[in-house]
């Protein structure tokens, strides 16, 4: 006979996590049928990076941004579109991380908590060097 099982899958789980349905596999002698077991692999994600319960997201940045402040919006991944603001006033450096408390994902075994979202700043520095003329804009901006 033919049974569709339907995967309780919540959110927060991780990678491994194992879901077990007893006796509903292949029988084995009449009366006694194997397990079912599902083990969850966790696909990469193109925005977040998953360490435990926290994510962790990287935002690329000018070199004028970086030093003059900026806005970049986070598009979060929960079930209703929701969008984080940051707002930079500092300069950033590629050393550079924010931690937004309760943002990562979901704690599976806790319900409502959540672990953090951690935010790191890569600069994009000139490849280049710079003119005489930049140098001087430079070093007139920032005296030392």
């Amino acid at each position: 006979t033919e049974k569709v099982l339907e995967v309780p899958i919540r959110p927060g789980y991780k990678a491994g996590t194992r879901i077990t349905f007893s006796g509903e596999g292949d029988e084995v002698e009449p009366g006694l049928a194997e397990n079912i077991v599902f083990v969850l692999r966790e696909v990469k994600h193109d925005r977040f990076v998953r360490e435990g319960d926290d994510l962790h997201y990287e935002v690329k940045v000018s070199l004028a941004d970086a030093l003059c402040g900026f806005t970049h919006d986070i598009c979060m991944l929960d079930e209703k579109e929701r969008i984080k603001r940051l707002r930079k006033r500092v300069p950033v450096s590629n050393l550079t991380t924010q931690v937004l408390s309760g943002e990562g994902m979901p704690i599976s075994k806790r319900l409502g908590e959540k672990g953090d979202l951690i935010v790191s700043f890569s600069v994009d520095f000139p490849e280049k060097e710079l003119t005489d003329e930049q140098k001087e804009h430079v070093k007139a901006a920032f005296p030392s």
